[in-house]
């Protein structure tokens, strides 16, 4: 049985800058780094954390290896103020590919975006009348 949730891991083609998106765009924290130079298990990994909390979300390159096309997932965040991290996003190189909407019945506002290497973001700003 399943006692909790642990982490997503990305697969990432360019990870010094999907770190300065994901830390400095979205707030994440690095609090650890992974180098593994094995032959058949060639990778760095980043393990991200929000701040104040103890979510993951891991960042993976595999040297030599192909990235899966974007689209592979949807990785849900909540955030305080939607308009504003749209907007950070898309300063930092990320785009917007569903406009915020409001959900009335769910009381919140959510949009869609991508990061820079096109992998989808769904973001929840909860709390809305």
């Amino acid at each position: 049985m399943i006692t909790g949730f642990a982490f997503t891991k990305l697969h990432v083609a360019d990870l010094p800058a999907m770190e300065r998106f994901y830390c400095g765009c979205l707030g994440f924290t690095v609090t650890a780094r992974v180098d593994v130079g094995a032959d058949s298990y060639n990778l760095e990994e980043l393990i991200l954390a929000v701040p104040g909390g103890t979510t993951q979300l891991n960042l993976l390159h595999y040297r030599g290896r192909p990235v899966p096309p974007a689209g592979e997932a949807v990785i849900g965040f909540t955030v305080a103020d939607l308009d504003a991290a749209i907007a950070a996003i898309v300063a930092a190189g990320g785009t917007v590919t569903v406009e915020p909407t409001a959900i009335a019945e769910h009381a919140l506002r959510l949009a869609y975006v991508a990061d820079p290497e096109g992998h989808t973001l769904e973001l929840l700003q909860y709390g809305l009348a």
